[in-house]
């Protein structure tokens, strides 16, 4: 394969070149995914990318190629679509095969047809996942997803874009798939009523027609379109993600996504009366709507590499050498500086700052039956309305999540209960997973301020809501309505709980914060003043890295610690087999914590310590 100035803006040429070479043998698509999984790799190759999440639709081109990082909110049905179909010289009559992987549109050169009937044409099928940005996604870490972002000049775009942006701006006002735009390769000038005879849409939906949008099924109570968002207020670009091959993920995965970008106005479908097509009931309607949403609104993406991202952590790499962190530096040192600045924000209670640690580093590591390990939720009591008079719980949730890539703090109002939906619904008449709060990717911690709760009645929603929260701190599960049965859905959602009594939802831990001062305010511009650009690096590389250590619990250890627990019952008979499972719990955490893969004696005495402090706190009057 020649070598291309700037491929990434035209990745079909790419394509096309490989098919002329192979001709309709499958190698043409084998080629063409280790050409692009190769040149993938490189690290000038994914500088020239720039990221949707970052960049204005508007400045990008159609068909270049593009990054997206996202969580995977709703799995479509497969999409069928022409992988190759042949287009036809109307002069001469000669034909020829093309390729129609990568897109949605199927074009043709200048005085060439398509036929759509032709017996060489060969269909194919391709997953079809809705991505959203990463809900609870920080400031900080779109900040620094910016200032790595290519520079991408909306001057330099093309006469073609122009045309694309007064398209889309037609699209707000009911679109019409008269419109076009040229394919990058084929940027010969023409006129969009010749083009409109040469472009033919390369998917099909199951019932074969267009519907209109139903204000039911995709528009909000402002009539803005319902993007399905799990967080009320979030912001972003979704997109539409098309998947070549095997490879499948499930709901809630974080992805990055590098593919093609498809923003053609035409995929707009055409606005329709029911009685236009007898044919095609509501339900059909609804969903074409649903899943037809402007390319202005949510592009669509031909995935060339599609990766599952165990971080979202911009200031490390994809994968974490354990052995050589250098942007942490020393972990136990790391370690201390995050605890002082915790106990600085708890108001000098060094309890409270060391078991948080572990709360933050806490992670769902495997499932057994029902129990699921490595979870540590906190409820944090003692939050007296001397405190939030002050806004301490405002102030608290301000930096976590200046520390964390992804947090959501939710103000637990009778209001919020009552009315927020934190179960995702399944739609059927649109065929679409409704969110809700607590659809999240893993790793989001989840603040919740109970002090927020004034008396009052909890409806039939908010009790479901309640419930719903309780299993996800308790068994880090959710159960989605599915309306005719429930499917459970596995969670590894981080939760602290900040109350003024101990809460109505139990945790794993209960502390209660003993302050040793009451200045809020003086407190925090301490923390402020402590968190300097180098040791904010610091700390958000150690509770990133560091919460993806490997642990092994050794048999020598195990056997100490099951003679140690018995020598402990024989002492104390209401010690359970509950406190010891969280007191393995705790002794992982504790361990990861200062940098250990092991568990040791030193550290086990410690965390029996911590235990202990915490238990005669809470049972102290």
């Amino acid at each position: 394969m020649p070598g291309l100035d700037d491929w990434t803006l035209t990745p079909h040429r790419i394509i096309e070149k490989y098919f002329e070479e192979c001709g309709a043998s499958g190698e043409w698509k084998e080629n063409t995914k280790e050409f692009f999984t190769n040149e993938l790799t490189h690290e000038s190759v994914l500088n020239k990318i720039p990221w949707v999440n970052e960049t204005p639709l508007h400045h990008l081109r159609p068909n270049q190629l593009v990054r997206f990082r996202g969580m995977i909110q709703d799995m479509f049905d497969n999409e069928f679509y022409l992988d190759i179909y042949e287009v036809r010289d109307v002069k001469t009559g000669a034909s020829r095969l093309r390729p129609g992987r990568y897109k949605d549109i199927a074009e043709c050169g200048v005085g060439e047809e398509i036929i759509t009937d032709s017996p060489q044409c060969q269909p194919g099928d391709r997953l079809n996942y809705y991505c959203i940005p990463l809900p609870g996604e920080n400031e900080w870490v779109k900040e620094i997803y910016r200032e790595k972002n290519p520079i991408v000049d909306e001057g330099s775009t093309s006469a073609s874009n122009a045309r694309l942006k007064r398209s889309i701006g037609e699209e707000d006002q009911a679109a019409s798939s008269g419109a076009s735009v040229d394919d990058v390769e084929n940027m010969e000038d023409t006129s969009s009523e010749a083009a409109e005879n040469k472009r033919i849409r390369v998917s099909q939906s199951e019932n074969g027609a267009d519907g209109e949008a139903s204000t039911s099924t995709i528009l909000t109570a402002s009539n803005s379109i319902n993007l399905n968002f799990p967080i009320p207020g979030m912001k972003g670009t979704p997109c539409m993600l098309k998947i070549y091959g095997d490879q499948t993920f499930s709901l809630n995965d974080v992805v990055e996504v590098i593919g093609i970008l498809s923003i053609d106005p035409a995929l707009v479908p055409t606005p329709c009366l029911e009685e236009d097509s007898p044919g095609m009931g509501n339900m059909d309607i609804d969903e074409e709507a649903v899943h037809s949403l402007p390319p202005s609104l949510v592009p669509r993406i031909h995935a060339l590499t599609v990766r599952s991202l165990p971080h979202t952590n911009p200031l490390l790499p994809f994968e974490i050498d354990t052995e050589s962190t250098s942007i942490i530096g020393d972990i136990r040192e790391a370690r201390e500086v995050l605890r002082q600045i915790l106990e600085e924000a708890f108001l000098g209670d060094s309890l409270a700052a060391e078991l948080v640690i572990c709360h933050l580093l806490s992670s769902v590591y495997i499932r057994q039956d029902v129990i699921a390990l490595g979870k540590y939720s906190i409820n944090l009591s003692g939050i007296s309305k001397a405190l939030q008079d002050q806004g301490y719980t405002s102030k608290l949730n301000q930096l976590i999540s200046t520390l964390v890539t992804r947090s959501h703090l939710l103000t637990m109002t009778l209001s919020n209960m009552n009315t927020t939906t934190f179960i995702p619904k399944k739609d059927y008449k649109a065929n679409r997973l409704e969110s809700g709060l607590l659809q999240l990717s893993k790793h989001t911690h989840f603040l919740v301020d109970e002090t927020a709760l004034t008396a009052g009645q909890l409806d039939a929603k908010g009790v479901q809501n309640l419930t719903a929260l309780g299993n996800v701190i308790n068994w880090q599960k959710l159960d989605y309505d599915f309306q005719f049965h429930q499917i459970e859905q596995p969670t590894n959602i981080p939760v602290l709980l900040l109350s003024e009594g101990k809460s109505m939802i139990s945790c794993d831990a209960r502390i209660s914060l003993s302050p040793t001062h009451m200045d809020v305010a003086t407190a925090f511009n301490k923390v402020e003043s402590k968190l300097t650009p180098e040791v904010l690096m610091r700390i958000r590389g150690y509770l990133t890295a560091v919460r993806l250590f490997e642990y092994d619990l050794s048999e020598d250890m195990q056997k100490m610690v099951q003679d140690d627990f018995v020598e402990t019952r024989k002492n104390d008979s209401s010690i359970s087999a509950e406190d010891l499972h969280n007191l393995l719990t705790l002794a992982r955490l504790v361990s990861i914590s200062c940098g250990q893969h092991n568990l040791t004696l030193d550290v086990w005495k410690s965390t029996k310590i911590l235990e202990n402090e915490r238990k005669m706190r809470i049972n102290s009057p």
